[in-house]
């Protein structure tokens, strides 16, 4: 009795290294913004092929939605732990300033916001991926807020919606100014000015 031969798997391999291919692809997008790095150029980074790199991502609009995918794990994500710690809010908020106007191993100001505003016609997957990311980022500084709220460090005339807009916007511009060069102590005082509304007077 034979065996059945096992069929024969058409095309290539696959070899490519998708984490390395998204490290790349994210500090390239991060470092110069969407409008001035085209996909071809991810792929000399990379040293990957086109062809390649749309089987990997079904296209450009794949891979920034699988780009703002890896910022927000990596760099987003782990931002949000000490918000939820027990620690008094004005604390916090010193904290998250510095952060993110501080000299990291990282290039400045923030990925998201560079995608936000970025003058390119955004691919739908992209688009949508964005507007989900914004939604969860700021429900994230809503709690926050209303954790404050709860504990009287924070201004209770202030809607929590509101105030979550306001970080989101406050941390964003930071980030952005920093990013132009602007001087980092000036802007984070500039943002405690600016954010200082949030604080109770009775802290």
């Amino acid at each position: 009795m034979s065996e059945t031969p096992l069929p024969k798997r058409r095309g290539r391999p696959k070899t490519l290294d998708r984490a390395r291919i998204l490290a790349v692809a994210t500090e390239s997008y991060w470092d110069e913004g969407p409008a001035s790095m085209g996909v071809n150029e991810v792929c000399r980074r990379a040293g990957i092929s086109k062809p390649g790199l749309y089987r990997e991502f079904g296209g450009e609009d794949g891979l920034t939605a699988a780009v703002l995918d890896h910022y927000w794990a990596t760099v987003i994500r782990p931002s949000f732990q000490p918000l939820a710690a027990e620690h008094p809010f004005a604390e916090m908020l010193d904290g998250g300033l510095a952060w993110r106007s501080a000299e990291r191993d990282v290039p400045d100001g923030c990925f998201f916001a560079k995608m936000l505003s970025a003058p390119v016609n955004l691919g739908p997957e992209t688009a949508a991926r964005i507007a989900a990311l914004r939604d969860e980022l700021r429900a994230v500084y809503q709690t926050w807020f209303e954790r404050g709220l709860v504990r009287g460090e924070v201004n209770a005339a202030i809607e929590p919606e509101l105030a979550s807009y306001l970080l989101d916007t406050q941390f964003k511009t930071v980030q952005m100014l920093v990013a132009e060069g602007e001087p980092r102590d000036l802007v984070r005082e500039q943002a405690r000015l600016a954010l200082a509304c949030l604080l109770s007077s009775e802290r």
